[in-house]
């Protein structure tokens, strides 16, 4: 399963090498100062905006890559059925969020309250 990793004063999304080849992109990584709001999310299907540009979906089972929305906005996800998932809003560089899903049994409200208080934000929603 995808990583979100606090290292130093960034946040790396770390995919396995199965979702790197499915979403056609590396690791991810992004200074936590650019972090500016982290979410956890019950239904991450319904957070997906816009239509997939590069990556893999699969309707309901997985969603993994780069989403277009909008006037040339990108969000990065990693989604799988039946999962939920934390969302991170960016202010610097390409993607403008990051949707993960979790593994099974990780709490994704502590997930997205340990990520908030890194980057020094409270947690919406």
């Amino acid at each position: 399963m995808a990583e979100l990793i606090v290292d130093g004063t960034d946040l790396v999304l770390h995919l396995t090498l199965a979702q790197k080849v499915l979403s056609f992109h590396n690791d991810l990584r992004v200074p936590l100062t650019s972090v500016r709001s982290v979410q956890a999310v019950d239904k991450p299907w319904l957070a997906l905006r816009g239509r997939r540009m590069a990556g893999t979906a699969l309707r309901g089972v997985a969603a993994m890559g780069t989403w277009i929305h909008g006037d040339r906005h990108y969000d990065f996800c990693v989604v799988r059925s039946q999962q939920t998932a934390v969302q991170l809003d960016i202010s610097t560089g390409r993607f403008d969020r990051f949707l993960v899903s979790l593994p099974p049994g990780l709490d994704h409200r502590a997930e997205a309250d340990r990520l908030a208080r890194a980057a020094g934000i409270a947690t919406t929603g």
